[in-house]
């Protein structure tokens, strides 16, 4: 294990594959101005558990809320499409709460990844995981984020889905393909220009507060794995006072330059191998299920709005066909070979976000150093969120970084380490 003092948890980076600052550092554009707490209106989760446990039924596997769904509450908390416009249009944004059967320490936000994920379910994964001990004395909430499970949402999945050309990928296939994609995106972002274009993590920030707020938090822990490592930089960024404590495993990159992240992805897969399971069970299709009440664990739509709304140097398909050259010979990777990432197209040199309409907003992050409200956690050779990520997030953001010799995906919670986690959250010991 490699320690930093400026330096996981396995809440998994996909639902599926169960059944991932002070005032210094800033976000643009700022943050609004803290909204009034509202009273929550919790019921039982018995809608949600029903839903979840007819998906795992078609899947043949135990639902992950089997055990759990007498301990959760279920609410919605209302918010703003649009930040800038407070009083105008408002969605809807789901959540879940397990309480303590005895006094709460605290409250801790999670978001299990994605992009596109939903959260709902996430305090269950938490509570059976090697920290389960933090549901004995904390109130652990799940947000399903703006586009997501029972949120407000808009679901293009099934024409997003390109159909795949059979065969080996040249220019001329990779380019067809990805006129396809195009005009996909085109086709579902019209449905609601207005939508699309706030289906952002600084918003998905912004709805966590709106929560937190709602709950009648002072201030939170945080647990995000995978994609919600981004939003909880973005959410420590905007809110600063409001962090206790925040564990964020497995590093996404925060640079959000598609060149750049797809450079260090293959370079990974030539140094430790692909992992051919982790991060494909966004594409998991299950049949059976057609009803529009039913759960859905992952939106395509969702995801790829999330991506394509944040990453530069995605949408110009012949500029990502020459850069997908460019890089297998440099690095000495198959050019057939497609890259794991909400990013790749279905085909090895396309990219998910050709001709997306909407100009990309990265996430902007200023230096800061957050000291032991922040604990990030790497893995030595896992190739999904690769560990330069993290020392990267560490120069920009501070605090603490902990790599482990590992290559697992999003695994500190039910790995050797689990324990560190747990005393991290509860005291702010940094792990070792």
């Amino acid at each position: 294990m490699h320690h930093s003092p400026r330096s996981s948890i396995l809440l998994p980076a996909t639902l599926l594959a169960l059944g991932g600052l002070l005032s210094a550092c800033s976000v643009a554009p700022s943050a609004p101005t803290s909204p009034q707490a509202d009273a929550i209106a919790w019921q039982s989760c018995d809608g949600l558990v029903s839903q979840v446990a007819a998906l795992y039924d078609v899947m043949e596997t135990p639902s992950p809320l089997d055990g759990w769904g007498d301990r959760m509450q279920c609410a919605n908390v209302s918010v703003p499409l649009d930040y800038d416009d407070p009083d105008g249009r408002q969605i809807t944004i789901a959540v879940s709460r397990m309480v303590p059967e005895g006094r709460s320490a605290g409250t801790i936000l999670t978001n299990p990844g994605g992009p596109g994920l939903e959260g709902r379910t996430t305090p269950a994964l938490l509570a059976a995981s090697g920290m389960g001990d933090l549901a004995t004395d904390h109130t652990l909430i799940g947000v399903d984020i703006r586009g997501t499970g029972g949120s407000t949402s808009i679901n293009c999945d099934e024409s997003l889905d390109v159909p795949l050309p059979e065969g080996p990928v040249d220019e001329r296939v990779a380019l067809e393909y990805s006129a396809a994609v195009s005009a996909a995106n085109e086709a579902c972002v019209a449905r609601d220009p207005a939508y699309f274009a706030q289906l952002t993590t600084a918003n998905a920030a912004r709805d966590m507060d709106r929560v937190r707020a709602a709950i009648g938090a002072d201030q939170v822990d945080y647990v995000g794995v995978s994609w919600g490592t981004e939003l909880g930089a973005a959410y420590l960024a905007q809110y600063p006072g409001r962090v206790r404590h925040m564990l964020l495993d497995s590093m996404v990159d925060l640079r959000h330059d598609a060149a750049m992240s797809l450079d260090d992805l293959v370079a990974a897969d030539v140094a430790y191998g692909s992992d051919d399971e982790a991060g494909v069970a966004d594409d998991v299709v299950v049949d059976g299920l057609s009803s529009p009440d039913s759960y859905v664990p992952s939106n395509l739509t969702t995801r790829t709005a999330l991506t394509c709304n944040a990453y530069t140097g995605a949408t110009d398909p012949e500029a990502v066909w020459s850069a997908h050259l460019a890089r297998s010979e440099a690095i000495g990777s198959d050019p057939q070979v497609r890259t794991q990432h909400p990013l790749s197209g279905g085909l090895a040199g396309t990219s998910a976000c050709a001709g997306w309409p909407i100009e990309a907003h990265p996430l902007v992050l200023t230096s800061g150093d957050a000291g032991d409200k922040l604990q990030i956690v790497a893995h030595a050779s896992e190739t999904v969120t690769p560990a330069p990520w993290g020392t990267l997030a560490h120069a920009l953001l501070g605090g603490n970084l902990t790599i482990l010799d590992d290559a697992v995906h999003g695994s500190l919670a039910n790995g050797d380490n689990a324990a560190e986690a747990v005393e991290y959250l509860r005291n702010g010991t940094p792990m070792s």
